[in-house]
């Protein structure tokens, strides 16, 4: 019987999922650390504060043949790699992390062309590994936000770089926060823009090498819902547009993390771009409904299930499209493991997997992250015995 057959089963005969669907460890890390090419290069970057500890966390992930992709903003200072990979064993407790596709390319001082702070990517069917290169806050960057796709059948070679205007992307301040592909028409990326000064969705279309920017009401902060706790953490910044995830049908889906609102577009609309230009596009934003707590990630699997953050109730909600968002159940809740559930990604094994990674702790520089016996990161993952929206042909 499918995943979502069950859970409906469940919840028609008036019981909770919670002890029924549990997510399970998978990974977790109480500081993260690099595969080094000697002990001497692990000392340099000590000494030099290249490589801080305490400083790191990991965001998105995203999974291809045996490999697990990380990637870890550079939120702060010392922060050796921003794109890493993982060869999945059945060691489970701080795994060693390797620089993907090289430290090389992990070396945001020596060139703009080079990785500078990734917070999410996707791989679509043929192997490319599509990267968003616009973490532009705090002042560690000023290279332009960039996508850049590398293609994971042949070691990470470079396929393909475009760099963002700045009308789309500030190289000071912008925030590119997460990514969804479309591989009909020449392949399309719909991106979410988080910083507080623009934010917005950007429509990126690969057969034209081209890039326009949506902006809306409904990708803003509500002021209802500004307000929140995790842990013994009050969050009260408007923080604009931050989840996004597409189906099977090409709707797109979309919310920000101050706001109980779940909106959708139809891609075939935001493609056009003399349909964005003319604003024409904002008449066919869909209220799809209300959430009862503020999400960050989302995303949808290849049977229209979209799968939710609950952030305040440290919790994974599940609500298929096709159904009124008020039939949204809760799948599972764990004050403990779930402290900040961040990005989802499927494998190709039928699990979901969650990155829960208390990041509040790195972004805000108010607050100092130290490294303790606590674990402070955990990859979770739920058998669902479905894939990515991508593998719905």
């Amino acid at each position: 019987m499918e995943f979502a057959k069950v859970i409906k089963e469940v919840v028609g005969l008036g019981r909770t999922s919670f002890g029924i669907i549990k997510f399970e460890i998978a990974y977790q890390w109480t500081y993260l650390n690099y595969t080094w090419e000697s002990a001497q290069q692990y000392n340099r970057a000590i000494e030099s504060g290249r490589y801080v500890p305490a400083n790191n966390a990991p965001t998105g992930l995203k999974f291809y043949g045996n490999l697990m992709f990380i990637s870890v903003p550079r939120f702060r200072p010392g922060i050796p790699a921003t794109l890493v990979s993982l060869e999945i064993t059945h060691q489970t407790i701080n795994p060693l992390l390797s620089p993907y596709p090289n430290w090389q390319f992990n070396n945001d001082h020596s060139s703009c062309k080079h990785l500078q702070s990734v917070q999410s990517m996707e791989v679509d069917t043929s192997g490319t590994m599509w990267i968003i290169d616009g973490v532009r806050i705090n002042n560690y960057n000023r290279c332009p936000a960039k996508l850049v796709l590398l293609n994971l059948n042949q070691a990470g070679s470079l396929v393909h770089l475009y760099e963002f205007p700045e009308r789309l992307s500030s190289r000071n301040g912008g925030f590119l926060n997460d990514i969804v592909l479309d591989e009909t028409d020449g392949g399309f990326a719909y991106i979410t823009e988080n910083g507080q000064l623009d934010p917005g969705i950007i429509v990126y279309s690969r057969r034209k090498n081209q890039a326009w920017k949506l902006r809306d009401v409904s990708m803003l902060p509500e002021p209802n819902a500004v307000v929140f706790r995790v842990e013994d953490v009050v969050f009260d910044a408007p923080t604009p547009i931050d989840g996004i995830a597409l189906s099977p049908s090409k709707t797109l889906f979309y919310c920000a993390i101050s706001s109980y609102s779940m909106y959708s577009i139809e891609t075939s609309i935001i493609k056009n771009r003399v349909l964005v230009k003319s604003g024409i596009w904002k008449r066919n934003i869909t209220f799809v409904g209300t959430k009862s707590a503020q999400s960050d990630g989302i995303i949808i699997d290849n049977k229209s299930n979209m799968y939710l953050t609950m952030l305040p109730q440290h919790a994974v909600a599940m609500w298929n499209i096709n159904e009124p968002i008020a039939s949204i159940i809760r799948l599972d809740q764990d004050r403990q493991r779930m402290v900040w559930p961040d990005g989802f990604a499927f494998d190709q094994r039928g699990f979901l997997y969650l990155i829960s990674n208390k990041i509040y702790n790195y972004i805000d520089l108010r607050r100092t992250p130290v490294v303790t016996d606590e674990v402070q990161f955990r990859v979770l993952r739920l058998f669902t015995g479905t894939t990515s929206y991508l593998n719905s042909k």
